[in-house]
Protein backbone atom coordinates (compact mmCIF):
# COMPACT_ATOMS: atom_id res chain seq x y z
CA UNK A 1 0.00 0.00 0.00
CA UNK A 2 1.04 3.74 -0.47
CA UNK A 3 2.71 5.37 2.09
CA UNK A 4 0.60 7.94 3.30
CA UNK A 5 2.14 11.55 3.45
CA UNK A 6 -0.03 14.17 3.73
CA UNK A 7 0.83 17.78 2.82
CA UNK A 8 0.76 19.76 5.79
CA UNK A 9 0.47 23.24 6.41
CA UNK A 10 0.15 25.78 9.21
CA UNK A 11 -0.18 30.03 9.58
CA UNK A 12 1.55 32.97 10.85
CA UNK A 13 -1.11 33.19 13.65
CA UNK A 14 0.63 30.06 15.41
CA UNK A 15 3.09 32.41 16.27
CA UNK A 16 0.91 35.64 17.45
CA UNK A 17 1.11 37.09 20.92
CA UNK A 18 -2.08 35.15 22.05
CA UNK A 19 -3.44 38.11 23.44
CA UNK A 20 -7.09 37.50 25.29
CA UNK A 21 -9.50 39.21 27.53
CA UNK A 22 -7.61 38.41 30.59
CA UNK A 23 -4.17 38.77 29.44
CA UNK A 24 -5.05 42.11 26.53
CA UNK A 25 -1.21 42.09 25.89
CA UNK A 26 -0.48 38.61 25.28
CA UNK A 27 2.04 35.65 26.63
CA UNK A 28 4.28 36.45 23.45
CA UNK A 29 6.41 38.84 21.75
CA UNK A 30 5.27 38.03 17.85
CA UNK A 31 7.81 37.10 15.37
CA UNK A 32 8.29 39.03 12.54
CA UNK A 33 7.50 37.43 8.80
CA UNK A 34 11.36 36.53 8.57
CA UNK A 35 11.75 34.56 11.95
CA UNK A 36 8.50 33.15 11.48
CA UNK A 37 9.72 31.62 8.50
CA UNK A 38 13.25 30.70 9.29
CA UNK A 39 11.24 28.81 12.40
CA UNK A 40 8.77 26.77 10.16
CA UNK A 41 11.46 26.06 7.64
CA UNK A 42 13.11 23.85 10.47
CA UNK A 43 10.27 21.90 10.95
CA UNK A 44 10.04 18.42 8.65
CA UNK A 45 7.04 17.86 6.31
CA UNK A 46 5.45 21.38 7.44
CA UNK A 47 6.07 22.87 3.51
CA UNK A 48 3.24 25.10 3.42
CA UNK A 49 1.55 28.40 4.97
CA UNK A 50 -2.07 29.98 5.15
CA UNK A 51 -2.01 33.43 4.03
CA UNK A 52 -4.78 35.80 4.58
CA UNK A 53 -5.96 39.34 2.51
CA UNK A 54 -5.83 42.21 3.63
CA UNK A 55 -3.51 42.65 6.10
CA UNK A 56 -0.78 39.54 5.56
CA UNK A 57 2.60 40.60 5.42
CA UNK A 58 3.94 41.11 1.80
CA UNK A 59 0.17 40.21 0.23
CA UNK A 60 0.05 43.19 -1.39
CA UNK A 61 3.17 42.11 -3.93
CA UNK A 62 1.94 38.26 -4.33
CA UNK A 63 5.18 37.68 -6.21
CA UNK A 64 7.04 39.56 -3.71
CA UNK A 65 5.34 36.90 -1.34
CA UNK A 66 5.72 33.74 -3.04
CA UNK A 67 9.28 34.43 -3.92
CA UNK A 68 10.04 35.14 0.04
CA UNK A 69 8.28 31.77 0.74
CA UNK A 70 10.74 30.14 -1.84
CA UNK A 71 13.68 31.54 -0.28
CA UNK A 72 12.50 28.80 2.76
CA UNK A 73 11.09 25.98 1.06
CA UNK A 74 7.47 26.71 1.41
CA UNK A 75 4.72 27.51 -0.55
CA UNK A 76 1.39 28.78 -0.30
CA UNK A 77 -0.99 26.37 0.15
CA UNK A 78 -4.64 28.48 1.25
CA UNK A 79 -5.96 31.83 1.25
CA UNK A 80 -8.57 33.49 3.32
CA UNK A 81 -10.70 36.99 3.55
CA UNK A 82 -9.90 38.38 6.78
CA UNK A 83 -13.84 39.16 7.69
CA UNK A 84 -13.38 38.69 11.33
CA UNK A 85 -11.25 41.55 13.02
CA UNK A 86 -13.01 44.73 12.39
CA UNK A 87 -15.98 45.99 14.64
CA UNK A 88 -17.48 47.25 11.19
CA UNK A 89 -18.30 43.07 10.79
CA UNK A 90 -20.21 42.68 13.82
CA UNK A 91 -23.47 42.04 12.60
CA UNK A 92 -21.62 39.15 10.01
CA UNK A 93 -20.31 39.45 6.54
CA UNK A 94 -22.14 37.72 4.40
CA UNK A 95 -26.00 37.32 6.34
CA UNK A 96 -26.17 41.31 7.43
CA UNK A 97 -28.76 43.37 6.46
CA UNK A 98 -26.27 46.23 5.71
CA UNK A 99 -25.81 45.99 1.98
CA UNK A 100 -23.29 47.88 1.66
CA UNK A 101 -21.16 45.55 4.17
CA UNK A 102 -22.17 42.57 2.32
CA UNK A 103 -20.80 44.21 -0.80
CA UNK A 104 -17.88 44.77 0.55
CA UNK A 105 -17.29 41.45 2.02
CA UNK A 106 -17.92 40.11 -1.07
CA UNK A 107 -15.27 42.56 -2.97
CA UNK A 108 -13.14 41.34 -0.63
CA UNK A 109 -14.00 37.57 -1.17
CA UNK A 110 -13.38 37.91 -4.88
CA UNK A 111 -10.15 39.85 -4.20
CA UNK A 112 -8.86 37.07 -1.87
CA UNK A 113 -9.67 34.72 -5.11
CA UNK A 114 -7.57 36.51 -7.80
CA UNK A 115 -4.51 36.23 -4.52
CA UNK A 116 -5.35 32.63 -4.87
CA UNK A 117 -4.71 32.38 -8.68
CA UNK A 118 -1.57 34.68 -8.38
CA UNK A 119 -0.09 32.55 -5.08
CA UNK A 120 -1.29 28.63 -6.45
CA UNK A 121 -3.13 28.16 -3.43
CA UNK A 122 -4.93 25.29 -3.04
CA UNK A 123 -8.33 26.80 -1.98
CA UNK A 124 -9.81 29.48 -0.62
CA UNK A 125 -11.26 29.54 2.86
CA UNK A 126 -14.59 31.34 3.52
CA UNK A 127 -14.64 31.52 7.95
CA UNK A 128 -18.27 33.20 8.11
CA UNK A 129 -17.05 34.15 11.49
CA UNK A 130 -19.86 36.93 12.87
CA UNK A 131 -22.80 35.46 10.54
CA UNK A 132 -24.33 34.46 13.57
CA UNK A 133 -26.73 35.73 16.62
CA UNK A 134 -26.55 36.32 20.33
CA UNK A 135 -30.40 36.44 21.15
CA UNK A 136 -33.60 35.02 20.61
CA UNK A 137 -35.21 37.92 18.44
CA UNK A 138 -32.81 39.38 17.22
CA UNK A 139 -32.26 37.89 13.71
CA UNK A 140 -34.58 37.51 10.93
CA UNK A 141 -33.24 34.25 10.23
CA UNK A 142 -34.98 33.67 6.24
CA UNK A 143 -33.59 37.29 5.47
CA UNK A 144 -29.91 36.36 6.51
CA UNK A 145 -29.90 32.71 5.10
CA UNK A 146 -31.07 34.66 1.82
CA UNK A 147 -28.37 37.33 2.21
CA UNK A 148 -25.93 34.59 2.80
CA UNK A 149 -26.78 32.65 0.26
CA UNK A 150 -26.73 35.35 -2.65
CA UNK A 151 -23.77 36.74 -1.05
CA UNK A 152 -21.39 32.87 -1.70
CA UNK A 153 -23.68 32.18 -5.21
CA UNK A 154 -21.62 35.65 -6.51
CA UNK A 155 -18.35 34.74 -5.01
CA UNK A 156 -18.75 31.21 -6.36
CA UNK A 157 -19.67 32.60 -9.87
CA UNK A 158 -17.02 35.43 -10.15
CA UNK A 159 -14.15 32.17 -10.50
CA UNK A 160 -15.79 28.88 -10.64
CA UNK A 161 -12.07 27.42 -11.57
CA UNK A 162 -11.17 28.68 -7.57
CA UNK A 163 -12.36 26.43 -5.11
CA UNK A 164 -14.20 27.65 -1.88
CA UNK A 165 -13.82 25.92 1.30
CA UNK A 166 -16.33 27.40 3.88
CA UNK A 167 -15.76 26.74 7.74
CA UNK A 168 -18.24 25.87 9.99
CA UNK A 169 -18.25 26.13 13.33
CA UNK A 170 -21.35 26.43 16.21
CA UNK A 171 -20.06 29.29 18.25
CA UNK A 172 -17.74 31.99 18.88
CA UNK A 173 -17.13 34.65 17.90
CA UNK A 174 -21.19 34.92 18.27
CA UNK A 175 -23.21 33.12 20.93
CA UNK A 176 -25.10 31.06 17.57
CA UNK A 177 -23.15 30.78 14.27
CA UNK A 178 -25.77 30.41 11.15
CA UNK A 179 -23.41 27.50 9.62
CA UNK A 180 -23.06 25.65 12.90
CA UNK A 181 -22.38 21.81 12.25
CA UNK A 182 -21.63 20.09 9.19
CA UNK A 183 -25.79 19.68 8.18
CA UNK A 184 -26.22 23.24 7.74
CA UNK A 185 -23.13 23.52 5.62
CA UNK A 186 -24.31 20.80 3.37
CA UNK A 187 -27.64 22.42 3.15
CA UNK A 188 -26.01 25.61 2.42
CA UNK A 189 -23.84 24.20 -0.27
CA UNK A 190 -26.94 22.51 -1.22
CA UNK A 191 -29.01 25.75 -2.28
CA UNK A 192 -26.68 27.27 -3.95
CA UNK A 193 -25.30 24.44 -6.38
CA UNK A 194 -21.82 25.84 -7.39
CA UNK A 195 -19.41 23.29 -8.29
CA UNK A 196 -16.35 25.21 -6.67
CA UNK A 197 -17.93 25.81 -3.06
CA UNK A 198 -16.93 22.69 -0.73
CA UNK A 199 -16.13 22.46 3.16
CA UNK A 200 -13.35 22.79 5.52
CA UNK A 201 -13.27 20.36 8.14
CA UNK A 202 -12.18 21.46 10.92
CA UNK A 203 -11.36 18.54 13.29
CA UNK A 204 -12.42 20.78 16.52
CA UNK A 205 -15.20 22.46 15.33
CA UNK A 206 -16.67 18.73 14.66
CA UNK A 207 -15.67 17.51 17.95
CA UNK A 208 -16.96 20.76 19.79
CA UNK A 209 -20.59 20.49 17.70
CA UNK A 210 -20.75 16.47 19.22
CA UNK A 211 -19.91 14.98 15.42
CA UNK A 212 -18.62 12.06 15.05
CA UNK A 213 -15.59 13.73 12.87
CA UNK A 214 -15.05 10.61 10.42
CA UNK A 215 -18.82 10.76 9.72
CA UNK A 216 -18.73 13.96 8.71
CA UNK A 217 -15.61 13.68 6.68
CA UNK A 218 -17.52 10.65 4.93
CA UNK A 219 -20.55 13.00 3.68
CA UNK A 220 -18.05 15.77 2.39
CA UNK A 221 -16.64 12.85 0.08
CA UNK A 222 -20.05 11.46 -0.60
CA UNK A 223 -20.77 14.59 -2.47
CA UNK A 224 -17.13 15.73 -3.61
CA UNK A 225 -17.21 18.53 -1.16
CA UNK A 226 -13.96 18.05 0.90
CA UNK A 227 -11.48 20.95 0.21
CA UNK A 228 -9.68 21.52 3.61
CA UNK A 229 -8.79 19.49 6.67
CA UNK A 230 -8.10 21.84 10.25
CA UNK A 231 -6.16 19.89 12.91
CA UNK A 232 -6.42 20.78 16.51
CA UNK A 233 -8.15 19.23 20.11
CA UNK A 234 -10.51 20.11 22.40
CA UNK A 235 -12.82 18.72 24.91
CA UNK A 236 -16.09 18.76 23.15
CA UNK A 237 -17.67 21.69 25.49
CA UNK A 238 -15.10 24.58 23.66
CA UNK A 239 -12.84 25.77 20.76
CA UNK A 240 -9.20 26.37 22.33
CA UNK A 241 -7.47 24.93 19.25
CA UNK A 242 -5.73 22.67 21.33
CA UNK A 243 -2.26 20.63 20.31
CA UNK A 244 -3.29 18.23 17.51
CA UNK A 245 -3.48 14.38 18.70
CA UNK A 246 -3.75 15.68 22.10
CA UNK A 247 -7.25 14.64 23.66
CA UNK A 248 -9.72 12.62 21.15
CA UNK A 249 -7.01 9.80 20.17
CA UNK A 250 -9.55 7.09 18.60
CA UNK A 251 -12.14 9.99 16.63
CA UNK A 252 -8.78 11.25 15.57
CA UNK A 253 -7.49 7.74 14.36
CA UNK A 254 -10.88 7.13 12.71
CA UNK A 255 -10.84 10.03 11.02
CA UNK A 256 -7.24 9.33 9.30
CA UNK A 257 -8.34 5.82 8.43
CA UNK A 258 -10.79 6.76 6.37
CA UNK A 259 -8.64 9.83 5.20
CA UNK A 260 -6.42 7.50 4.03
CA UNK A 261 -8.83 5.00 2.32
CA UNK A 262 -10.24 8.22 0.46
CA UNK A 263 -7.07 9.26 -0.86
CA UNK A 264 -7.41 12.97 0.63
CA UNK A 265 -5.01 14.98 -1.63
CA UNK A 266 -5.44 18.30 -0.27
CA UNK A 267 -3.73 20.39 2.91
CA UNK A 268 -3.70 19.29 6.57
CA UNK A 269 -3.74 22.60 8.31
CA UNK A 270 -2.21 22.65 11.88
CA UNK A 271 -4.88 25.48 13.50
CA UNK A 272 -3.81 25.47 17.06
CA UNK A 273 -3.35 27.70 19.86
CA UNK A 274 -0.46 27.43 22.27
CA UNK A 275 -0.68 30.99 24.13
CA UNK A 276 1.20 29.21 27.32
CA UNK A 277 4.01 26.99 25.69
CA UNK A 278 6.61 27.78 23.33
CA UNK A 279 4.74 27.79 19.66
CA UNK A 280 7.77 26.45 17.94
CA UNK A 281 7.93 23.17 20.26
CA UNK A 282 4.02 22.90 20.23
CA UNK A 283 4.13 23.12 15.51
CA UNK A 284 6.97 20.47 15.95
CA UNK A 285 4.86 18.06 18.38
CA UNK A 286 1.55 18.58 16.15
CA UNK A 287 3.38 17.58 12.89
CA UNK A 288 4.98 14.44 15.05
CA UNK A 289 1.78 13.54 16.26
CA UNK A 290 0.62 13.67 12.04
CA UNK A 291 2.79 11.32 11.44
CA UNK A 292 2.15 9.10 14.00
CA UNK A 293 -1.49 8.98 12.95
CA UNK A 294 -0.72 8.21 9.09
CA UNK A 295 1.82 5.31 10.76
CA UNK A 296 -1.18 3.93 12.71
CA UNK A 297 -3.93 4.28 9.73
CA UNK A 298 -1.23 2.65 7.20
CA UNK A 299 -1.13 -0.26 9.82
CA UNK A 300 -5.08 -0.31 9.84
CA UNK A 301 -5.44 0.32 5.95
CA UNK A 302 -3.16 -2.64 5.58
CA UNK A 303 -6.33 -4.72 6.91
CA UNK A 304 -9.12 -2.61 5.45
CA UNK A 305 -10.62 -6.09 4.13
CA UNK A 306 -11.19 -7.37 7.93
CA UNK A 307 -12.12 -3.97 8.95
CA UNK A 308 -14.60 -3.71 6.61
CA UNK A 309 -16.00 -7.09 6.63
CA UNK A 310 -16.56 -5.93 9.82
CA UNK A 311 -18.44 -2.83 9.33
CA UNK A 312 -20.51 -4.66 6.92
CA UNK A 313 -21.38 -6.56 9.71
CA UNK A 314 -21.52 -3.44 12.49
CA UNK A 315 -18.74 -5.73 14.45
CA UNK A 316 -17.61 -3.14 17.00
CA UNK A 317 -15.90 -5.75 19.38
CA UNK A 318 -13.83 -7.93 16.40
CA UNK A 319 -13.04 -4.37 14.80
CA UNK A 320 -11.54 -3.20 18.37
CA UNK A 321 -9.97 -6.00 18.90
CA UNK A 322 -7.80 -6.48 15.38
CA UNK A 323 -7.14 -2.51 15.81
CA UNK A 324 -5.53 -3.31 19.76
CA UNK A 325 -3.61 -5.61 18.43
CA UNK A 326 -2.32 -3.57 16.03
CA UNK A 327 -1.07 -0.87 17.84
CA UNK A 328 -0.59 -2.26 21.01
CA UNK A 329 0.55 -5.69 20.69
CA UNK A 330 3.25 -4.28 18.15
CA UNK A 331 1.97 -7.47 15.58
CA UNK A 332 1.88 -5.16 12.58
CA UNK A 333 4.30 -6.07 9.76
Amino acid sequence: MKKLKFNINASLATFGAFKERYVPEGYFKPKDLEQTLEAVSKIDRLNGLGVWYPGHPLIENPDKLKKKFNEYGLRVADICPELWGDKKWKHGAFSTHEKKIRKEAVKIAKATMDLALELDAYSVLIWPAHDGFDYVFESDYVKAYDYFIESLEEIAAYNPGVKLAIEYKQKDPRAKSYIEDIGKALYIIKCIKADNIGVALDLGHSLFAQERPAESLALLEREDKLYQIHLNDNYRDADPDLVFGSINFWDTLEMFYWLGKYGFDGWLNIDTSSPRNDPLKMLKLSVNFIEDFESLAEKLLCRQDRIGDNLAKNNFVDNMSLIREVIFKNQAK
